[in-house]
């Protein structure tokens, strides 16, 4: 097997399991109440929710829809964000980095809500996360990670080995954390979207932004999104 066979952009399981339906380029001018542009995980979302308020609301996405970084994620749902916390501490305070970790563990119990109201097979469920280290010196930084975790009462494992083959010197372990697959997730969230009014447009590249009074996105195509009366 040479080089040449191999795919020469990553292929994503997510997009390859998971149908959409297309959805049209914007093709003239229109009014809304909020307009929202990239339709990954975070615009769907802020759609959904919007929407779901009774807010009239446009998405627009310059491709396919959960093409980018969303549809190549590694689909973990989880607060536990590489060795941030200690960086947090240091650079903010105890205070707003457990800010931070609430914010995420919050998300987190939305995505599992969202789930469960709309009994979305989605594959979800409750994993533990984990950072490990092999070096000495990952070893020191993941200590400070631990003491962190300690000063923000961040349930966790500090353990000095794994059930798996790999000679660490230490892990920490976030608990109750999750993995799902993100597309058919938002599979669902986007139908209900729709079915509360919303409107997204594909292939619709926002240029510009023109602020003031009246606020209004440029599409590539020179079409106006503007907010309504």
């Amino acid at each position: 097997m040479t080089s040449d066979t191999f795919p020469q952009l990553p292929l994503s399981y997510w997009i390859e399991s998971t149908q959409f339906p297309t959805f049209p380029r914007l093709s003239e001018n229109i009014k809304t109440k909020v307009a929202i542009i990239g339709a990954g995980i975070t615009g769907i979302t802020t759609a959904y929710l919007l929407a779901k308020e009774g807010i009239d609301v446009v998405l627009i996405d310059s491709g396919r829809i959960l093409n980018g970084t969303t549809g190549h994620t590694t689909a973990k749902v989880t607060a536990q964000h590489d060795l941030i916390y200690d960086e947090l501490i240091n650079h903010f305070g105890v205070e707003k980095a457990g800010l931070y970790y609430e914010s995420n563990n919050q998300a987190l119990q939305f995505i599992n809500e969202t789930v469960q109201t709309y009994k979305i097979d989605c594959n979800f469920s409750n994993e533990d996360s984990y950072l490990y280290t092999t070096t000495d010196n990952g070893l020191r930084n993941l200590s400070k990670e631990y003491e962190a975790y300690q000063k923000l009462n961040i349930p966790c494992d500090y353990v000095q080995s794994l059930s798996i083959p790999i000679p660490v010197q230490s892990a920490l372990i976030m608990k109750n954390q999750a993995q799902f697959h993100p597309l058919l997730y938002l599979k669902t969230l986007l139908e209900k979207f729709v079915e509360m009014g919303g409107k997204l447009y594909e292939q619709t590249t926002a240029m510009d932004v023109e602020k003031g009074d009246h606020p209004q996105i440029i599409t590539k195509e020179g079409h106006h999104t503007c907010p309504s009366t």
